[in-house]
């Protein structure tokens, strides 16, 4: 897998050295309302560029990131489950996909910050999981403006009619049920790549 990516949140730093200011200046724009920042859980600004970007066309600024934004190919998923062996798994079945980076987290709160900082292109998500769990997890992605859109794929082993209803609920576009192919994971993450990431009509794999 590829490890250059562009990224879709920048640092104060970055900011700074993107628009050839300094990084009081950066923060003092944000203070005064010239443009929105979002703070991670450990409490960094962090910029989109489609906010920077704007912001530089409006007040006439060198914008030095568009063609590095244009360069990004890489697909992005987040894989969320709390098993270390099936992330394992996940990782090895992707290993030989191109322009492709796989972020693996192991519980419902980091995957929240991941999202934040990574804006992953598709998420992979366990349903069964202590203390922040898939249902939770779901819903929170869904009723957020800023990911609602993110495909999301549960990643299973429950089986029932009751427990399928219950994730559909929970606003996932597929299901992939535990255990599956290589074969069955790729053939869906490609669909979605071919879609360039956006929600598309789900068809679940058995």
């Amino acid at each position: 897998m590829g490890h250059a990516q562009t990224k879709k949140l920048y640092t104060t730093h970055e900011v700074a050295k993107l628009l050839g200011v300094t990084p009081i200046t950066v923060i003092r724009w944000i203070e005064g309302g010239k443009f929105k920042c979002y703070t991670t859980v450990g409490g960094h600004r962090r910029i989109e560029h489609e906010e920077l970007v704007h912001f530089a066309q409006n007040y006439n600024l060198p914008w030095q990131g568009e063609e590095e934004l244009e360069k990004r190919k890489e697909f992005v998923i987040l894989a969320v489950d709390d098993e270390t062996e099936m992330l394992e798994l996940i990782r090895d079945m992707l290993s030989g996909v191109s322009s492709l980076r796989l972020i693996e987290v192991t519980n419902g709160f980091t995957a929240g910050a991941k999202l934040v900082e990574e804006r992953p292109d598709l998420i992979l998500l366990d349903f069964l999981m202590p203390e922040l769990d898939g249902f939770e997890f779901a819903r929170f992605v869904r009723q957020d403006p800023r990911f609602r859109d993110v495909p999301l794929v549960a990643v299973t082993g429950l089986r029932t009619d009751t427990d399928r209803d219950r994730i559909r609920d929970s606003g996932v576009d597929e299901i992939l049920t535990k255990p599956f192919s290589g074969d069955q994971l790729i053939q869906l993450i490609e669909r979605f790549r071919n879609h360039k990431g956006k929600r598309t009509p789900g068809t679940e794999e058995s």
